[in-house]
């Protein structure tokens, strides 16, 4: 009998700026990590607010353990899993179903099936591994080591909406294993959450305008901007796909 040949492992990595959850119905072998799962920071050591004197869960700069997530990330792409230290609270909060055109997702399955199995055919076994989150495009750490970078730009109206739609979420806490809980305030949003979301990626548009400011091409490259008010979430996942399909082939290293 033949010895079996250990297949080369290979990560590619798909980052989404805002979008949650859909990715998954159409990925092989996926493991999706969330920026605000996979590296929170806890709950005693989120910086507090000057004005409102609450904890501050969105701000850019002190929400996410940065350095911890970029570990993460480099074990992630070396090993095709998330580390053993890892934890997530994420399977707590309420997620909202996704509708999408089910010809489609079928489609996709099936041509990422195919790219999966080329890559056995040369030897590779190849895991597809979502990172998402609301910051996600914060820090240089993080998204320079992405494969797929994708950005769902949506309007303040519809992103508040979506946020109001979860009511509370749990959060990160070192003494519960189930984590704390958190309820937004009813000023939190408009004074602390949306001018977070806007000082994250001021620097990443033209005037710093993440609502309809024209994308800066320079400061991340192949960044794919979709419009979430402009298509329908099938249309979303379709654009999202082929811009999988083309980095994934791109790795093959055939067109």
């Amino acid at each position: 009998m033949a010895d079996r040949v250990e297949k080369k492992l290979r990560v590619i990595t798909i980052g989404i700026g805002t979008l949650h959850r859909w990715a998954s119905l159409v990925a092989v072998d996926l493991s999706e990590i969330g920026t605000e799962s996979i590296s929170p920071q806890p709950e005693e050591k989120v910086p507090i607010h000057e004005k409102h004197g609450v904890k501050d869960w969105d701000d850019p700069s002190g929400a996410i353990e940065w350095e911890k997530m970029a570990d993460e990330l480099l074990y992630i792409k070396a090993n095709g899993r998330t580390s053993d230290s890892h934890y997530s609270h994420d399977h707590l909060n309420l997620q909202k179903p996704v509708e999408v055109d089910q010809v489609v997702v079928e489609g996709w399955k099936k041509k990422l099936s195919d790219i999966h199995e080329r890559f056995a055919q040369q030897g590779e076994d190849v895991v597809w591994a979502v990172v998402e989150g609301f910051l996600l495009y914060w820090d240089p750490k993080i998204y320079n080591w992405l494969n797929v970078r994708a950005f769902l730009r949506v309007p303040e109206p519809i992103a508040r909406e979506r946020r109001q739609e979860r009511q509370g979420y749990y959060t990160a806490d070192q003494l519960s294993p189930e984590g704390g809980y958190w309820q937004d305030p009813p000023y939190y949003w408009a004074e602390i959450a949306w001018p977070a979301y806007k000082k994250a990626y001021a620097g990443l548009f033209v005037d710093g305008d993440a609502e309809q400011g024209t994308i800066l091409s320079d400061k991340i490259p192949d960044l794919l901007v979709l419009s979430g008010t402009e298509m329908s979430m099938t249309e979303l996942v379709d654009k999202m796909c082929q811009r999988i399909a083309e980095v994934a082939q791109k790795e093959l290293g055939t067109p």
